[in-house]
């Protein structure tokens, strides 16, 4: 254009353009948003769902629960004014009773005094309650295990200790536009070579936040590169995480007197909606030469509950039959060769 070549630029141009004094714009014919995106939210794993039923400090009262019901049964049981079997006097053997009540598997002896009847009803009652609940919550779990909390906004994104990614030409843009948050971005930055590296880094190592344009993340979505399993995004954006607005437009001349028709025409273009058609073609056919096909299962619907869902109590089923076959082999060798060389 500045050698009189030609005179109108179409194509992928934006307003930056302008400060060449050369150059006049059209309206805008599709909105430029560059954007932070970070790793979406994960799935807990499934063997988590045990300890996740309960938070840290319900754990921490179901244990001290059990440690003072076992005490109290014991000096019920020792200074009982009638006579209390043996079972119930010391504190081990009440833990173990107690421990076994909560996990649904009957004691050998039950107590003989009214008050340490009381006592062990009311914690097989809440046994009954807390075994339910948990029980219904486990299977919940292990069907769906949920997902880890996910950044939502920029204040999130720059409290945590994740890194920011872009390319190096941009840093002047960034520095204008978050002054305050300039020390951050330069000990967290990390400078990648190509949009695809940096997309890579936050798609595996899940500690990376991109900048990189909409349209950009939406062909990377239609070829299936940020798709995951059922069809859930690897990477989200950042809904107040617009770092710089633009628009691609048409460059000509100051003063070319056809400047008002083809801004009409743009114009008309729009309001016709033929942007969003040829839009819609071109994500078309880059999903097409991907030859990707995302299958969605919806979470809200049927799900298929199989054995596979089931690992964790499987894992802990074996390893509850393992310790007891130990258990086992350590008491019949202690009464068969400890005991009598006694």
């Amino acid at each position: 254009m500045l050698s009189k070549e030609c005179y109108i630029a179409v194509g992928n141009k934006g307003y930056y353009w302008l400060e060449n004094s050369y150059f006049t714009s059209t309206n805008s014919y599709y909105p430029i948003n560059f954007r932070w995106y970070v790793p979406c939210s994960e799935k807990y794993p499934r063997w988590s769902s045990i300890y996740r039923i309960l938070s840290v400090e319900l754990w921490l009262v179901l244990i001290i629960s059990i440690g003072i019901v076992a005490i109290s049964t014991t000096l019920v049981g020792r200074y009982s004014c009638t006579s209390e079997w043996q079972i119930y006097k010391t504190f081990t053997s009440s833990l173990t009773n107690f421990w076994s009540v909560i996990l649904g598997v009957s004691v050998s002896t039950m107590p003989r005094t009214p008050s340490l009847r009381s006592l062990f009803l009311a914690w097989v009652c809440f046994s009954v309650a807390f075994s339910t609940v948990f029980q219904a919550f486990l299977t919940s779990f292990l069907t769906d295990s949920g997902y880890k909390t996910q950044i939502q906004t920029t204040d999130e994104m720059f409290a945590s200790d994740i890194k920011f990614a872009y390319l190096s030409h941009v840093d002047v843009i960034i520095e204008t536009a978050y002054e305050t948050q300039a020390s951050k971005l330069n000990s967290h930055h990390v400078n990648c070579p190509r949009h695809e590296t940096c997309v890579d880094w936050a798609i595996h190592q899940k500690n990376v936040s991109v900048l990189f344009q909409d349209i950009l993340a939406e062909i990377y979505y239609t070829v299936g590169y940020l798709i995951g399993n059922n069809s859930r995004p690897l990477l989200c954006k950042i809904e107040d995480g617009v770092m710089f607005s633009n628009g691609h437009t048409m460059l000509m001349f100051h003063g070319d007197p056809l400047m008002r028709r083809v801004t009409e025409i743009v114009d008309r273009v729009l309001e016709a909606g033929l942007h969003i058609f040829w839009k819609s073609v071109l994500l078309h056919g880059r999903k097409l030469h991907s030859r990707k096909i995302g299958i969605f299962q919806p979470f809200d619907e049927y799900f298929s509950f199989n054995l596979y869902h089931m690992q964790p109590a499987f894992y802990l089923l074996l390893m509850g039959l393992f310790l007891s076959a130990i258990c086992f082999i350590f008491e019949f060798l202690y009464s068969r060769f400890l005991s009598k060389s006694k």
